[in-house]
This record gives structure tokens, C-alpha cells and sequence, in this order.
């Protein structure tokens, strides 16, 4: 490639003016797509034209997606194929294949169900060697023959073993045995792992429990990296490299803090180890500066540098899935051209003289205007000695060839499965089939894409724009929520389809894991000679049970009373059934509307005493806090939705709507919130009278549920409490 021109506007341009770095990275991006053209392949030909099938009819994407999914599923060949030809039969065979592949697709549609123990190994083979440029088979000899051929080019390589998802302990020590095992491989001189992958009991709630832990294991690994060495192409030796990746919002912290803590550990000094951050999240930017600012001090103490990798973003659809599923913002930013410029922020923040000493720079990405910026204010800044650059394997080899010839330093990372593990290789496929067919995303154009073209004339305006908010762009985490507050009620819901449900307690976030250690605190000691007494609440009164004294027992601490009542008698029962006949306080006669002002005054109050809800379920069921919160989100959410949908029906003239008489609610111990809470606002938005009759072993959050609607107005002789 031609760099002349290139050279001479570098030295012409100032590191402090974007604007400059960005006009000779713009050239600089056009000399490597030109280049990597030149070098592109047959075969990376045809898999551009395959691509571009593909983004023309996104329906096949998502069959390709099943059959894949479908194809590795089943244990069973008879049920694989039952389910890959129904896939075919329902959705058609995607258009993208080319005549061979249909023609053979074609056939397996046909006749596939008469020899399944033959056809379905021939399809997981067929679509394994299909996959084999992106994941690399993790059989040992298979893949030290891979790493081999890389190494003779030149090329580092970053491994990373798929497998199963932690579940418990036995699979966790698994993984690490896997990892362990890894580094000792003559061939491999980096791996990729998770803190997910080493301790299966990772949380925001145990954080000291789960840093400990957390960084014994990754002591583990680092004493075996620095134990075994590496033999380079050029001959040196070098102590094996461990990254830590990062694709969770609710373990971005923790890993940061992890890495730090475990290479503070005497013996850590001259570890080679490196952590990814991913920059679609706005606070990725202060965890780099914290992270630089402690390798600073690190290495002015005498230890070696650590490197910091700087990717876009790993996970967007989970984000995405996560977010809408538990009623809280997307963590990561809204908008692609604020990630870019983020990425551009963290890079030149990485960048800096000062900044480098500490902190060696991998750019991830194959974004050729990313790179090339990334390259120009490298250069500028005298600091292209400490940046590597690192792309995916199998992902535009081309363009990985023309960066190649530019740069020393480049790490692939190399995602590895065993055949019989590759069902664990579908999310990875899926997840990376979604970011290369993402309208803005370069990889999507990366095959095809003509210098000047429309597409490449687009990816330039992104660029440019991104250049222009690096100064501008947030650095504010966009989940703030904070259960200390006084909750604030949401707008009233005027139609059901309207209807959005109550958030969960984002415990990613520090002030909300110090808000559940005061619940617990708070409950902690409400026990034994200071538990609850209960009452009752019959006729409008609150008194004590007339039958047999009752003490309920803490499930999580044996021996430990969490409350005391005494349960209703005969006489009390038939009171409280008289009065929730007579109905004295007229629920039912009352104005619907009221009555659904009433409960939305119940739903805010349950927000209100959110903690006091989760303490008794933890005291008195054992639920811990990550199975009450739902609950109490739950709770809330059928108050709001029955209120909603009550008072349309009660006011339209064209309806008959009138309350059945009195209803009698009688909830499990399993879900002592929301079961109980969904009967009694459902009975009372109809204008019925309720009597709840909680499960023996958890009268305590009955209670705190009851007062709750007491609190907002509704009437004890509308709901009354027995045990």
C-alpha cells in the first residue's frame, strides 16, 4: 500500500487536533481496504456473497439460527432431524445457501427421517466445518496444529474455551482444571476467561465472599501463566498471558476490582495479564481510569505493566433482553455513534504518555477507520510500541492481512470447542451472526465494501461524527435507580396495553446492595425475644388470636424464631365472615373510581415498604433477597394492572359489572408476597370484601402486606387477616 502521502501528513499533524489524527486516519483506512481487497480470497469471496444473502432476507438468519440451534439440541438423532425438517417445512431453506448446499438441504428434507443416525451426523458435521473459521475445534492436536500455522505467520493468538454454563461448584472447578490445563499447552500463549467461568456462585450481595474466591482462582492461573513459558516465531520467550473478559453489566465492577485485588497478591509483580472493557457502556471510561491510575502505582512500585483491552461491546441483545426484562435502562449506550465515540475517548485517555507506562493498550476491532485512528494517534504520540492490536479469528482475514503488513503486534482471539461441547458454541455463533448484520456495523460491509462507495462513505460520516462527542460524550452510568429514595409513582396506566411493570432492584448498582445490607441489619435481630407478635385483624380491630399459640420458625437459621401469633378461633372466624358480609365500611358501595385510587395508593406503598417486605420474607420464609424483590415487583404490578383494568369494566354502561360478595384468600408459604397480594387486589378492584388466610409459616409478611393496604386507605372491615 501506498503510505507516502500518509507519512508526510503525519508529521504535519497534531496529536492535540482530532480533527487532523481523524483527516490522515481517513486515509490511512482507505490505503488498508485497498490492500485488503488485493489479498482477498475465493473463498472470503463467497462468503461475502453468502453474507450478502443473508442481510438481504433477515428471515433466514433467524432459520439458520434453529436449524443450528436444533441440529446440536438432541441427543436424539430421530428428534434432531423431526425438528430440522419442520424448521425446512415452515420456514423454507434460507435463501443465502449456495445450489450444492440447497440441493443437499433439499434432500435431508426428503428423505433425512428414513436414516437419522446417518443424516444427522452428516448435517452437525457439515455445519461444524462451516463454523470452523470462527470457532476452532479445541481438541488438542487439532488445535495445536492451528496455533502452529499461526505462529509461522506471525500472528499471536488470544484462546478461548466455550463450554457450559456454570451451575455449581463441580462445573466451575471444571473450567478452571480446562484453563490450568490450557496453559500448559507448548502451543497456546494466551487465554481468555471469565470470573462467570471460575465461581458459580458470583454476587453483587456477597461481594467480599465473592472477591475472594474469585481472586484465589485467578491466583491459580496466574502462577501457572507465569510458570510456563512461550516460544515467539522470532524466538523469544515470554511467561503466558491471561486476559479477563468482561460481558456482563453486572459483573463489570467486580472483574475490575478482582483483576486488581488478585495482582496485588505478593508473587504478582511480573504477571502478564490484561482485562477487557467494553465502551457501549458509558461507566467503562471511569473503570479504565481507575484501573490505570492503580497500574500507575503498580508499576512505579517496580511490577510490569498490565494491559487493558478496549472493545466496543460484546453483549448488546442480552443488554437489551435484560433491561426490558426486569423494567430497568439498557446499561449500554443508546445510540452506536456514542459508543464510537466513547471507544475513541478510551483509546486516546490510553494513550497518553503518562497513561502508557502503566497500561498497555490492546484495540479491539475491525472497524478500519477505529484502527486507523487508533494507529495515527499511536504514532503521533510515540506510543505504538505499547499497543497491540487484536481482531477476531476467522472475521475479515482479509483486511486482518492488510492490517498485518502495517503493524507487528496483532492477537487474534480464537474462540475453541470440542465437538461433543458445541452446543455451547451456538450463543457465541448467534451473538456474533447479530453484531456482523447490524445496519452500522463495519463487518457487516466488511467483505464487499468499495472505498467510496455509499456504504463506505456512511462509515466515514459515523466516524467523523463520533470524533466530534468524544468530548461531550456521557461517562454517567444510565442505570441509576437507588431504593434508599422515596419511591416515585409511575404515570397513571390508562389502557391495560399501556401497562409497564414495576422495575426489580438493580443490584449491579453499590447504593442498592447497601440498601439490602440495611434490610438486613434492620431484621436481623428481630428475632426470638424480640419477634414479631402478630395480630389479627377482625371486624375493623386488630387483636390477638383466640386459638393455639403458634411460633414460626426462621428456615435459614434452625432454632431461631422469626415470629409468634396465636391462631384465630372458631368465634373469631365467624366474625370476620359477618363483617365481610355486612361489608360496614361499603367497599362494595363505593365509587369505582375511589376504589381505584385507593389501590393505586396500596401499589405506591408497597414500593414504599419495599425493604420492610423483603426482611419479613427473608425472616419468616427464608426467601433470600434475590427471590423476594421479584416478588414484591410482582406484587405491585398486579395491584396496578387489576386496578387499571377493574375500573373500565365497572364504568362502561354497556357492562353489568357487580362484585360477587366476599372472597376468601388462602396463599402458599413458597410466594408469601405475591400470590396473597395478586388474590387480594384482584377480589378488591372487583369490590369485593377479602379475607386473607396466609400459609402457617409465613404470617409475618402477610402482615406487612395487609398493612400496606391498610396504610393507603382501604378499610380493615374490607380486608381482614386470620391465621
Amino acid at each position: 500500500m501506498d503510505l507516502s502521502l500518509i507519512e508526510n501528513e503525519l508529521k504535519q499533524c497534531d496529536a492535540q487536533d482530532l480533527s487532523s489524527v481523524a483527516r490522515v486516519a481517513l486515509e490511512l483506512a482507505r490505503q488498508i481496504q485497498m490492500r485488503a481487497k488485493q489479498l482477498q480470497t475465493p473463498a472470503e469471496r463467497r462468503q461475502q456473497a453468502e453474507l450478502d444473502r443473508m442481510i438481504q432476507h433477515p428471515q433466514d438468519k433467524a432459520t439458520l439460527t434453529q436449524m443450528t440451534d436444533q441440529a446440536f439440541r438432541s441427543e436424539t438423532a430421530a428428534r434432531a432431524v423431526d425438528q430440522l425438517i419442520h424448521i425446512l417445512d415452515v420456514q423454507g431453506i434460507p435463501r443465502f445457501f449456495s445450489p450444492l448446499d440447497w440441493t443437499m438441504l433439499r434432500g435431508f428434507q426428503s428423505f433425512g427421517g428414513y436414516l437419522p443416525g446417518v443424516a444427522v451426523p452428516l448435517v452437525k458435521e457439515k455445519m461444524r466445518k462451516e463454523t470452523a473459521n470462527v470457532i476452532l475445534p479445541a481438541e488438542p492436536e487439532m488445535l495445536r496444529e492451528h496455533l502452529i500455522q499461526r505462529r509461522a505467520e506471525g500472528v499471536r493468538m488470544n484462546v478461548n474455551l466455550l463450554g457450559e454454563a456454570i451451575l455449581g461448584e463441580k462445573e466451575a472447578q471444571r473450567r478452571l482444571e480446562s484453563y490450568l490445563a490450557a496453559l500448559q499447552m507448548p502451543e497456546i500463549e494466551c487465554v481468555s476467561v471469565k470470573i462467570s467461568t471460575l465461581y458459580s456462585q458470583i454476587s453483587t450481595l456477597a461481594r467480599e465472599e465473592t472477591l475472594q474466591t474469585v481472586t484465589d482462582r485467578l491466583e491459580l492461573l496466574y502462577r501457572a501463566a507465569t510458570r510456563n513459558h512461550f516460544k515467539r516465531a522470532d524466538g523469544s520467550e515470554v511467561a503466558k498471558f491471561v486476559y479477563l473478559d468482561m460481558e456482563e453489566y453486572r459483573d463489570m465492577e467486580l472483574t475490575a476490582d478482582a483483576f486488581m485485588l488478585a495482582l496485588e497478591r505478593p508473587g504478582m509483580e511480573q504477571v502478564r495479564a490484561g482485562i477487557a472493557i467494553q465502551a457501549y457502556v458509558p461507566d467503562s471510561f471511569p473503570v479504565q481510569q481507575r484501573i490505570t491510575q492503580w497500574a500507575q502505582r503498580r508499576v512505579a512500585s517496580g511490577a510490569a505493566p498490565v494491559t487493558i483491552r478496549i472493545v466496543k461491546g460484546a453483549n448488546m441483545e442480552m443488554e437489551r433482553v435484560e433491561a426490558s426484562h426486569r423494567g430497568w435502562p439498557q446499561s449500554p449506550y443508546k445510540r452506536k455513534v456514542e459508543t464510537d465515540a466513547n471507544y475513541k475517548r478510551m483509546v486516546a485517555y490510553g494513550l497518553t504518555p503518562k497513561h502508557v507506562t502503566g497500561v498497555r493498550l490492546g484495540i479491539a476491532s475491525h472497524n478500519l477507520f477505529e484502527v486507523a485512528f487508533s494507529i495515527v494517534l499511536a504514532a503521533k504520540l510515540g506510543a505504538l510500541e505499547h499497543v497491540q492490536f487484536e481482531m477476531l479469528e476467522g472475521m475479515a482475514n482479509h483486511q486482518r492481512r492488510a492490517l498485518h503488513e502495517l503493524v507487528d503486534n496483532l492477537l487474534l482471539y480464537a474462540p475453541a470447542c470440542q465437538q461433543e461441547d458445541f452446543i455451547h458454541a451456538i450463543g457465541y455463533l448467534v451473538r456474533r451472526m447479530d453484531e456482523n448484520t447490524g445496519p452500522d456495523n463495519f463487518l457487516r460491509h466488511a467483505f464487499k465494501i468499495e472505498v467510496d462507495s455509499p456504504d463506505w462513505q456512511k462509515m466515514e460520516r459515523i466516524f467523523l461524527e463520533s470524533i466530534r462527542e468524544m468530548d461531550v460524550v456521557s461517562a454517567v452510568p444510565r442505570r441509576t435507580q437507588d431504593r434508599r429514595d422515596q419511591p416515585v409513582a409511575p404515570p397513571a396506566c390508562l389502557h391495560w396495553q399501556e401497562f409497564s411493570n414495576e422495575p426489580d432492584t438493580d443490584f449491579s448498582l453499590e447504593q442498592n446492595v447497601q440498601w439490602a445490607r440495611r434490610v438486613v441489619a434492620d431484621w436481623q435481630s428481630r428475632c426470638d425475644s424480640a419477634a414479631t407478635e402478630i395480630a389479627m385483624a377482625v371486624g375493623g380491630d386488630d387483636e390477638a388470636g383466640e386459638g393455639s399459640d403458634f411460633s414460626s420458625m426462621d428456615p435459614s437459621r434452625p432454632g431461631v424464631v422469626a415470629a409468634k401469633y396465636r391462631q384465630a378461633s372458631e368465634g373469631q372466624i365467624r366474625r370476620a365472615v359477618e363483617c365481610a358480609k355486612d361489608d360496614p365500611g361499603g367497599w362494595r358501595e363505593m365509587d369505582a373510581a375511589q376504589r381505584y385510587g385507593l389501590l393505586r395508593g396500596v401499589a405506591q406503598e408497597i414500593r414504599r415498604r419495599r425493604g420492610d417486605l423483603v426482611g419479613a420474607a427473608m425472616a419468616d420464609a427464608g426467601k433470600t433477597i434475590l427471590e423476594s424483590d421479584p416478588e414484591i415487583s410482582e406484587a405491585i404490578d398486579f395491584v396496578e394492572f387489576y386496578a387499571s383494568t377493574a375500573l373500565p369494566l365497572q364504568t362502561d354502561p354497556s357492562i353489568a359489572a357487580r362484585p360477587v360478595g366476599t372472597v376468601v384468600v388462602i396463599s402458599p408459604w413458597n410466594f408469601p408476597i405475591a400470590i396473597p397480594c395478586g388474590g387480594i387486589a384482584a377480589a378488591l378492584a372487583a369490590g369485593n370484601t377479602v379475607i386473607l388466610k396466609p400459609a402457617s409459616d409465613t404470617v409475618l409478611p402477610a402482615r406487612v402486606l395487609c398493612e400496606c393496604f391498610w396504610a393507603a386507605g382501604v378499610s380493615r372491615d374490607a380486608l381482614q387477616l386470620l391465621a
